[in-house]
């Protein structure tokens, strides 16, 4: 059953209020607030709102995912903290699937400027598409959630791109629950040589993403 013109409008404009209500909320927060009162949650409530935040910053596009990230490594660990961004992460792209499969170039409109737009839809349209798009995704620091938002927009299979996102997300992930459970714990050296390795492959993948898209743009 198809849903129709209005009822679209009304959905996304709930979207839409909903994500604003978020960013202000999100806003009015610290880094510090947040762990403050994520960490006095008992267990089961404390993981469940870090997957609830991760998904919701999948979603929120324009949010950065480090420090959700970071967070997750600090309050549970290195590899839970992994499982649980994971967790946060494939939830996120599954329901940012769903809203572009109904609303499609609404809803990546309000979340994208025009130049991001048109950049990511360049790498989308060339050969190979899925093989750069993986690539990146496996560079921290690279456009992951516009590139979210716009391969949703094709006819990839919910399984094959929940699978690729969720893989690729692995490295960027652990670099960063890896760096924050290691600074916990107080081993200066692991953090130091995280956080290195980290910005080697942050100003790598800028480089890399940068000469896709001018490569991509000749093409074109």
């Amino acid at each position: 059953m198809k849903m129709s013109t209005k009822n679209k409008m009304i959905l996304l404009s709930c979207v839409i209020v909903l994500a604003i209500i978020t960013v202000v909320s999100l806003l009015n927060f610290d880094m510090n607030k947040i762990l403050e009162t994520v960490e006095a949650m008992p267990i089961g409530l404390k993981v469940l709102s870090m997957i609830g935040l991760i998904a919701a910053q999948i979603f929120l596009a324009f949010l950065p995912g480090e420090p959700l990230e970071l967070a997750s490594g600090y309050l549970f660990g290195a590899w839970n903290g992994t499982l649980i961004c994971l967790i946060g992460s494939f939830l996120g792209t599954l329901l940012v699937y769903g809203l572009v499969r109904i609303f499609r170039h609404k809803i990546i409109d309000v979340m994208f400027a025009s130049d991001k737009v048109k950049e990511a839809e360049a790498l989308i349209a060339s050969k190979k598409s899925m093989f750069w798009i993986f690539v990146l995704f496996l560079i921290p620091g690279s456009p992951k959630d516009v590139m979210t938002y716009l391969v949703s927009l094709g006819n990839i299979r919910l399984v094959k791109w929940l699978a690729l996102t969720t893989i690729g997300r692995i490295p960027s992930i652990i670099t960063s629950t890896f760096l924050s459970a290691s600074f916990k714990s107080g081993d200066l050296v692991m953090t130091i040589m995280i956080a290195l390795i980290t910005l080697l492959l942050v100003i790598g993948g800028a480089i890399y993403y940068k000469r896709v898209i001018q490569k991509n743009d000749k093409i074109v």
